[in-house]
Order: C-alpha cells, then structure tokens, then sequence
C-alpha cells in the first residue's frame, strides 16, 4: 500500500510539477487515512480472536477446576465410609477381645454363663473431626484411632 502511494504521488508531481504538489499531498494523506482504517480492522480482529482463545482456555480450566472439585468431594465421602468402617472394625475388635478376655478368666469348673461386657453404641454419624462420645465418665480417656487393636505404628497428632 505505501509503494503503491509513493508511485502515485511521484507520478503525479512529475507530471504536474508545482501544481502536482497539492494532489500529491492529498493522495498522501487519502493514503494513511486508508492505512489508518486497516490498521484498527486488523487489530480489532486479532483481539476478537485472541478473546475467542482465551475463553476457550478459560472455559477448559473451568470445567477442569469443576471436575476436580467433584472428584474431591467424592473421595472425602469415600474417606468418611472407610473411617466409619474402621472405627467400627475397631469397636467391634475390642468387643471380642473383651469377650475372649472374660472367658480366659472363668475357671474350667464353673457352670454359669460368663457375663459379657455391654456393647459400645455404634454411633451412626462419625465425623474424622471429633472423637467418638464417651460412654463411660471413668477416669480413662478413649480416644478415636484408626489403627487396628495391637498396632505398633505411631498414631497421628490430630
């Protein structure tokens, strides 16, 4: 576009000479109006495809972010199952072994039935946040533990 204008405006001032100046400097000026216009056009479509490509990204972490935030809360549900599970696992241990305990202690001789301990309450709502409730206000402090009875791995400070 500017060769093509400074061909124009040379032809037009050796033709014309002095007069020629003026339409020169005319067509020069038709020339970077021209110019001016085409330079706004292609950047405003550079950025209307730059925006279409940064939607695009956005979009895609979005749904990404999305994804990963549900895949989270399906695992902290998972984790919340395998925990109550445990803890009943563990209550349930404690149980027989309790009960294995009470039938260590009776002499072989004895008729009557040997007395059970009561069964813990199994709570139905266990957060890993809280400590199962205390049952009993004796002097001893049962504490939650995920680890199965007899476990000699360190427990966690929580």
């Amino acid at each position: 576009m500017v060769f093509l204008t400074a061909m124009l405006v040379i032809i037009i001032i050796y033709y014309l000479q002095a007069d020629g100046l003026i339409y020169a400097t005319i067509v020069a000026l038709i020339a970077e109006l021209l110019n001016i216009f085409m330079a706004h056009a292609l950047t405003k479509s550079v950025e209307k495809k730059m925006r279409a490509r940064i939607r695009k990204l956005v979009d895609g972490y979005s749904k990404r972010i999305k994804a990963n935030r549900k895949t989270i809360q399906n695992l902290e549900r998972i984790q919340e199952e395998s925990v109550k599970k445990l803890y009943n696992a563990n209550v349930k241990i404690k149980e027989y072994e309790a009960r294995l305990d009470v039938l260590e202690k009776t002499p072989p001789g004895t008729t009557e039935a040997p007395q059970y301990p009561a069964p813990e309450k199994s709570p139905s709502e266990i957060s890993t946040r809280t400590a199962p409730p205390m049952d009993e206000p004796s002097g001893k402090n049962q504490v939650y533990s995920d680890l199965p009875s007899g476990s000699n791995r360190k427990k966690l400070p929580l």
